[in-house]
């Protein structure tokens, strides 16, 4: 259950409620009526959890929930005294039912009732209706903040900036020289539209000025300190959906496509293309000016050196198909165990 000190909840909600929220199936008593959602261990009666993974059976079995979302190929697993909710992925159904007891949560927002004391605004910058300023941001000459927004406290909105609608801006994030869409999250400490690493080499270096802009389309987020340069000449642009974890490095004029998912550390160099849906774990990184074609998924601590083909699936440093590379390892086991 969330701390009532820092969540709010929306509920209750009846088993009906839920199952058409998630285009479920109820499969006990509709009018039944749950407060919160939890885990399968720390679930009382009045709770909904969800199941996933078959080899937490015996978890389901002893939990005291009191309606779990489970798919119908496990639905046998579900005790007799829990209701099972059917539903075709439970894991996002779970998702969807947590926007719904907690929506502020959902959007990273402040609890209600936060102020706007203490905030500087240019005279010359626009604010839609029912923003929220926490104490110490800064909004600079001529930005733009659409309606419901919300800038954190110490954040730093620069002059020219355009926010859409719904956007939340974490506490200490700044942002220059950015076109954000709708429902844009920025989490805490997150630098958008910084300067891109361009020099021209020499015995003195000569620094480049970077005069493109970020664009950040609809629907993304954007993780706690990640870095997004704005571009050198030309833009930026982060595709509608995409999910950028913590510590992420966006070079400049970089273009990632849309609904992709970068884990925390990687890092895509400059002017490189990454197609819809790429998926990079955790270290992973790319090279500047090659591409990456849609649905490709970049290993954890892999490196792409060069263009890769839609629906790649690559490893290691340099990166090569996975099939390749545990083919590899496996013959340098075998290698090893008959030297040994």
């Amino acid at each position: 259950m969330a701390d009532p000190r820092f969540f709010e909840c929306a509920g209750p909600f009846s088993a009906s409620a839920i199952a058409a929220l998630i285009d479920g199936q109820c499969t006990g008593e509709a009018d039944a009526i749950f407060s919160d959602i939890s885990s399968l261990e720390l679930a009382q009666p009045d709770m909904v959890s969800f199941f996933t993974n078959p080899k937490l059976a015996e978890q389901l079995a002893t939990s005291k929930a009191g309606a779990v979302l489970i798919s119908e190929k496990n639905r046998a697993l579900c005790p007799p005294q829990t209701q099972a909710i059917i539903c075709d992925d439970p894991y996002r159904a779970m998702a969807i039912m947590a926007q719904a007891f907690y929506p502020l949560t959902a959007q990273s927002r402040p609890m209600p009732g936060e102020g706007q004391d203490g905030a500087m605004l240019h005279p010359t910058a626009r604010l839609g209706e029912n923003v929220t300023i926490e104490l110490g941001a800064m909004i600079g000459r001529h930005a733009e903040i659409g309606d419901n927004c919300v800038i954190g406290a110490g954040a730093m909105i620069g002059h020219g900036v355009v926010l859409g609608h719904d956007c939340v801006i974490g506490p200490q994030a700044t942002i220059g020289y950015s076109l954000l869409g709708n429902r844009v999250i920025v989490q805490a400490g997150a630098r958008l539209g910084t300067d891109g690493f361009g020099f021209a080499p020499g015995s003195q270096h000569v620094k480049i000025p970077q005069l493109g802009r970020l664009i950040v389309q609809s629907d993304v987020e954007i993780g706690a300190n990640a870095t997004l340069d704005r571009g050198a000449v030309g833009d930026t642009i982060i595709g509608e959906g995409t999910k950028i974890d913590n510590l992420v490095h966006i070079a400049h004029n970089v273009e990632i496509g849309r609904h992709c998912f970068l884990a925390a550390h990687s890092a895509v160099a400059g002017s490189s293309k990454i197609g819809d849906y790429v998926q990079m774990g955790g270290f992973a990184g790319v090279v500047g000016h090659i591409e990456v074609g849609a649905h490709s998924v970049i290993g954890a601590h892999s490196l792409a050196t060069k263009s890769l083909p839609e629906k790649s699936s690559v490893s290691g440093a340099p990166a090569r198909p996975r099939s390749e590379l545990y083919r590899d390892q496996a013959f340098l086991s075998k290698l090893r165990k008959q030297s040994d």
